[in-house]
């Protein structure tokens, strides 16, 4: 999308939404550390001062891109089945949206905000368990557990966490020979495990960790996974 505006600052189809829409695109495109309001505005023919006019400065833009991503996590399928299910669709809804926008989705993890957008994703976690019946503090300890699993995943995949594994064959066999080098009976023995990155397997797995901690915690069946049979 390009903005197009006559000088001192005045504009033609300059308004909030397109110019955060612009800046998503842009976030897609170079990630929010490249991101340059000045930079943009010249590429989008406005002037900065134009843009003012409906973001106060670079940081409300970037916050306004992470509402709109947010806006954007399709929730419609966190609300069926039982609670096992609806906390995988949860997770898996955000975790499908930030591989949809992989540079610009950690604005939405890194900044906090409070819009409508995401009081209705919090919204909607805390309504994920009714058949628990869990005391509101527990009910928010346990959505504050998946969250923080969601997102550190979430990051790690997207490449703004440290992270051991690699994808390519070559990279693997090379972080397996530096473990292996140490000497350490533990670290060698994981080694080949821990050389290779399967984010989705081991998000699958993680999800399922915690489905049956919480399972157990509270004393209910656990239904063995996406695949397996309820007790």
């Amino acid at each position: 999308m390009k903005v197009r505006g006559t000088g001192r600052g005045r504009r033609l189809g300059l308004a909030r939404e397109k110019v955060i829409e612009a800046a998503l695109a842009a976030n897609d495109l170079d990630g929010p550390d490249s991101f340059s309001l000045r930079r943009r505005a010249g590429e989008w023919g406005a002037e900065v001062t134009s843009l003012y006019n409906h973001v106060p400065n670079k940081d409300a833009l970037l916050v306004g891109v992470a509402e709109m991503l947010l806006g954007g996590v399709d929730l419609s399928g966190t609300d069926a089945g039982i609670w096992p299910e609806r906390a995988r669709a949860y997770a898996t809804a955000f975790r499908t949206a930030a591989l949809r926008h992989p540079k610009a989705f950690t604005l939405v993890l890194t900044r906090p905000t409070q819009s409508v957008a995401a009081l209705e994703t919090v919204r909607c976690a805390l309504a994920g368990f009714p058949e628990l019946a869990l005391a509101p503090q527990e009910l928010v300890h346990v959505v504050r557990s998946f969250a923080g699993f969601t997102v550190g995943m979430i990051m790690r995949e997207l490449g703004s966490a440290i992270t051991v594994g690699a994808v390519e064959p070559e990279q693997v066999r090379r972080r397996v020979d530096e473990m292996v080098a140490v000497g350490d009976p533990l670290l060698s023995s994981a080694a080949p495990y821990l050389a290779v990155s399967d984010h989705r397997a081991e998000f699958e797995h993680g999800i399922e960790l915690l489905i049956a901690g919480l399972a157990v915690r509270v004393g209910v069946p656990y239904d063995g996974g996406p695949k397996g049979a309820r007790s």
